[in-house]
């Protein structure tokens, strides 16, 4: 049982052991600063943070000044002057901040915590501080004391996910306006005894979209954290003790539409909970995190789709525990693969009842019985991240027909781990790193979810390298996947989409039945410019093996593919005569099978740009070129598809408006049989008041297919793949309303009507899969089907968060969901909303308290 459940909670202990306090300190800090080093000075008697900086411990203090615009003219002065000052006591570093400026011009929408694209100024402090090179801590405060806190990236990325406990305040006066930070110490990585940290500071003027730096960062030039200053006088800081802890306890009631005669309904259900996530400091550096019993009941519901693919649908992660550091284990496979794809960890289970139950009641997720994760980096240069889940063995109940309640296996007890090391190089120019991803689930011999792999490694290598001054970058990687399981699970696994060894014209793909195993590869390597002047660029080369399967804890959609793509950008980011910034670029690739195939052929040109009343837009045009799918008669043999040319146009309001908006619009036509598409998507954002922000964004779609795929037939010893004249209408609502008491109180309103119909007509068959010709690649085909349906969704929540102390968040949510099927094909607007708002609906009422304990 330990060497399978257990295997990456050894190697947490492992690595704490090695990384605690007797670590040797064996790193050197980086080059920084230049002519951008600001010393912090030691905190004399007291400091309040009230925002108004009378302190006298201020008045000695260095100042940072001089800001650098990045936009909208790079390397100009800002417009407006900016003195920021850094103190240092024992357990916290402050930092105080003058932003002068027209009292009357400044901007301060009021928001919950890290909204984002709300409007208004802003001043960021950016802080390196164990001098990776890499990533920094940001902590940015608005005029009306709005927070938000990120962890930004060498590439500019910023993930929101991270969340401190740290002190703002702010006040506006007749110079401008203040802001005064509390950061402790406790929130920071950092080696004792550095000379440096990486430091910088931002400031964010919305009236003008005026971005500005301490130390510069230029537009064109490579990397970010890496370009920051210094800051010095900090060698006498020592780590403090950092845990954290923070229980929680959740109350649910949910009512559901009446089932009279299921005996697994209850019209209304009520249920609690409790549970708790904890946070160590194993080193000055690297970070425990556990939690149990994980509740992710607020969590926004995913947008509805239909999906006529043979492919599954990704949606994003947001259950806090998982998105909370989640860069360090990033390790994306291209064409929107990942080899760690968090929702797999909880997801709903994988079987079901038997056939014939009258009645059942299966679980909505697994049960993540516990999880913990280890995150940061050693002393000597390593970034580490160690992750391990164990989710509960699962049961459902059903009926039979004759009243007998039973219950059956629907998903094994399994563990999850993924081990994730990068070793940074040459300031962080260069890296080398590993990833090992492990799914063990439990089966016995003859278990009904024999169908299951009972295990699914990933291991894989990657690195990056910069040159020709930084502008330049080299990467690669490479991963293997090896699947175990009985002959069934490793059969299915051939059968999936993305694989089809079945198809009955790959030479080079055969399924083997008697197979306990399967094993494949990706690589990939990719040589860029990221930076130096107006060009960007990329070239890469990507193989993916037809035996590559990753899907038990990444994501993917294909293997068998051979992929070759480039692309060149334009960027003028220096405002011209007309265009404030503006870009150009051209992007193609072409895939390939292993037997030689072309899957994919595709290129595209377009560009966007803003002008100096700043609207702005955007333009592409795309051309995809006939070629074979592999998919589309879902293991049948590979059937030519026609090529199609696409157009995408935006365009969107100056959005420091009260009142702004956008249109997008896309038309598609195919080169055969009259197949096209046309979206339009508008939007309307309003800003009525300060505390008030509502969005609107409407949808709607008409897509004609001449040859959907339905479904297949045996007959006569054949089978016949049968398609049809597909007309389906598309509508959807999503609207947010945001109002915000104070900045540590908000109420928001989401809700999302969705409407789809699809109708089919005229059957055909496939006469000749390859034929170049529409004609002859169909025939008509007389059968008694009938696949129209309509479908429609409404979801909604309104959440209130109340962060009564730093840390702990009172949260009340109340969730709603109709849902209404029919075997219809007409779209009727008044009608189908009608239907759908006179359905019953599923609706949860659920109060959660936290409480974070800092020590």
């Amino acid at each position: 049982m330990l060497n399978r459940f257990g295997s990456v909670y050894c190697a947490i202990a492992f690595v704490c052991a090695w990384v605690g306090p007797g670590t040797a300190q064996v790193a050197t800090d980086s080059a920084r600063g230049g002519a951008h080093v600001l010393r912090a000075a030691p905190l004399e008697g007291a400091v309040e943070i009230d925002g108004r900086l009378g302190e006298p411990a201020w008045e000695g203090a260095p100042v940072a000044a001089g800001f650098v615009q990045r936009v909208p003219h790079p390397g100009t002065p800002a417009t407006g002057r900016t003195e920021v000052r850094v103190l240092y006591g024992r357990d916290a570093l402050y930092v105080a901040a003058r932003l002068y400026g027209n009292p009357d011009s400044i901007v301060a929408q009021l928001a919950r915590r890290d909204a984002s694209g709300i409007y208004s100024d802003w001043f960021t402090l950016l802080l390196d501080s164990d001098d990776d090179n890499r990533t920094a801590f940001a902590f940015g405060v608005n005029p009306r004391e709005v927070k938000r806190d990120y962890v930004l990236s060498e590439n500019g990325g910023r993930d929101f996910s991270w969340d401190a406990v740290w002190e703002a305040r702010t006040h506006v006066d007749s110079l401008g306006w203040t802001a005064e930070l509390r950061i402790p110490l406790s929130q920071l990585r950092f080696r004792p005894g550095a000379e440096a940290w990486g430091v910088n500071f931002q400031r964010e003027v919305a009236r003008r979209e005026e971005t500005s730096f301490w130390a510069p960062i230029p537009p064109d030039a490579p990397g970010f954290v890496s370009r920051f200053g210094a800051l010095t006088g900090l060698s006498a800081l020592t780590p403090p003790r950092r845990l954290e802890v923070e229980p929680y306890v959740v109350s649910r009631a949910t009512r559901a539409p009446a089932e009279p005669e299921n005996p697994f309904y209850s019209p209304n259900q009520l249920s609690s909970s409790a549970g708790a996530d904890f946070r160590y400091g194993v080193s000055s550096s690297l970070t425990l995190t556990g939690t149990v019993n994980p509740d992710f009941g607020q969590v926004e519901a995913d947008p509805a789709v239909v999906n006529l693919t043979a492919f599954e649908t990704r949606f994003p992660e947001r259950r806090p525990f998982f998105i909370e550091g989640a860069e360090i284990f990033e390790f994306e496979l291209g064409g929107g693969g990942d080899l760690f794809y968090s929702r797999r960890i909880g997801a709903p289970p994988h079987g079901t009842v038997p056939r014939g139950a009258v009645f059942r009641d299966v679980p909505e997720r697994t049960t993540i019985l516990g999880a913990a994760k280890l995150s940061g980096k050693t002393a000597n240069g390593w970034s580490v991240g160690l992750l391990d889940a164990l989710t509960s063995g699962e049961e459902a109940l059903y009926a039979t027909p004759d009243g007998v309640t039973r219950r059956a296996p629907v998903e094994p007890l399994t563990n999850f781990g993924v081990a994730r090391v990068i070793r940074d190089f040459r300031q962080g120019r260069s890296a080398l790193g590993a990833i090992l991803t492990t799914t063990h689930r439990r089966l016995e011999e003859g278990d009904r979810l024999g169908f299951l792999p009972s295990a699914a490694y990933a291991a894989g290598l990657d690195g990056r390298h910069r040159f020709g001054g930084g502008n330049y970058e080299l990467m690669g990687y490479a991963v293997g996947s090896h699947l175990r399981g009985g002959t069934e699970a490793i059969r299915l696994v051939q059968l999936e989409p993305g694989h089809y060894f079945q198809r009955p014209d790959a030479g080079h793909l055969e399924v083997d039945p008697e197979l306990t195993s399967l094993s494949g590869y990706i690589a990939n390597v990719e040589v860029s410019k990221i930076g130096g002047g107006h060009w960007r660029g990329e070239l890469g080369v990507r193989v993916i093996s037809p035996g590559f399967e990753v899907d038990d804890l990444g994501f993917q959609q294909q293997a068998d593919l051979l992929r070759e793509y480039g692309g060149v950008q334009y960027v003028q980011f220096r405002p011209g005569p007309i265009f404030r910034r503006w870009s150009a670029r051209a992007f193609q690739n072409v895939h390939w099978t292993f037997g030689g195939e072309r899957v994919e052929s595709f290129g595209v040109v377009g560009g966007d740009f803003q002008l100096h009343s700043y609207w702005g837009g955007s333009a592409a045009i795309e051309r995809e070129f006939s070629a074979l799918s592999t998919s589309a008669l879902r293991g049948g043999p590979a059937l030519r598809v026609p090529g199609r040319t696409r157009l995408r146009l935006g365009i969107y309001s100056d959005q420091r408006r009260p009142v702004s908006g956008s249109v997008s619009g896309t038309v598609a036509l195919q080169d055969e049989a009259g197949g096209r598409f046309l979206g339009l998507g508008p939007s309307l954002a309003l800003r009525p008041s300060p505390r008030v922000e509502l969005s609107l964004q409407p949808s709607m779609s008409w897509n004609r297919d001449p040859a959907q795929y339905v479904t297949r037939r045996e007959a006569e010893g054949e089978t016949r793949y049968l398609f049809a004249p597909l007309e389906q209408t598309t509508t959807a609502l999503t609207a947010r309303l945001s109002y915000t008491f104070r900045p540590d109180l908000t109420l928001q309103f989401y809700a999302q009507p969705f409407i789809s119909a699809l109708d089919y007509s005229g059957f055909r068959e496939v006469a000749d899969p390859r034929a170049a010709a529409f004609r002859d690649r169909f025939r008509p085909a007389s059968v008694d089907l009938d696949p129209d349906f309509n479908f429609k969704q409404f979801r909604s929540n309104a959440v209130l968060r109340w962060e009564y102390r730093p840390g702990s968040t009172l949260f009340v949510v109340w969730n709603s969901g109709l849902r209404d099927v029919r075997r219809e094909g007409t779209f009727d607007l008044s009608r189908d909303l009608d239907r759908l708002f006179g359905a019953e609906g599923t609706n949860v009422l659920l109060v959660k308290l936290s409480y974070w304990f800092g020590l």
